[in-house]
């Protein structure tokens, strides 16, 4: 049931880095044709982005390999941007607030005093945390003890 997002900001960072390799020789161009393809705004803004970077694509030298360095990251990631649509939903499209949430959620856990965390021990931890605040860590308890109720 996830929904796969690509945070919005590092594709904006991407479209920015397919401006300057299209028309890097005119800095404002690059930035208004940026500005231009707003991925957020127009459900098939990303069909515009593709086709009119493949038309501006130069004929050969270094701008042209990082430009399609970047139309390659955009149509390996298009099921990933669909960020109109996601607006629509009420998801966020960027990582910001799951990132806060981590931080605090994670931190409060595991940063408390006196505790010191390795890597699998922490992991553990927040494994257990995840079952008991999804509920279901009964039923991973049930699963976990039926090869030991079995032995005995």
């Amino acid at each position: 049931m996830a929904v796969f997002i690509l945070d919005f900001f590092h594709a904006a960072e991407h479209l920015k880095l397919l401006a300057q390799a299209l028309w890097g020789e005119d800095p404002e161009r690059s930035k208004t044709q940026w500005e231009r393809w707003a991925l957020k705004e127009q459900p098939n803004g990303l069909d515009t982005v593709l086709r009119e970077a493949r038309q501006a694509l130069p004929r050969r030298g270094k701008r042209r390999g990082a430009a399609l360095k970047q139309i390659a990251y955009f149509e390996s990631n298009t099921d990933k941007m669909r960020y109109a649509e996601y607006l629509a939903r009420g998801l966020f499209i960027g990582s910001g607030v799951v990132e806060a949430g981590c931080k605090t959620v994670i931190g409060r856990r595991l940063k408390q005093s006196g505790m010191f965390w390795g890597v699998s021990g922490a992991q553990n931890v927040l494994a257990i945390r995840c079952l008991l605040e999804n509920r279901q860590f009964g039923l991973f308890w049930d699963q976990y003890r039926k090869p030991w109720l079995k032995a005995a």
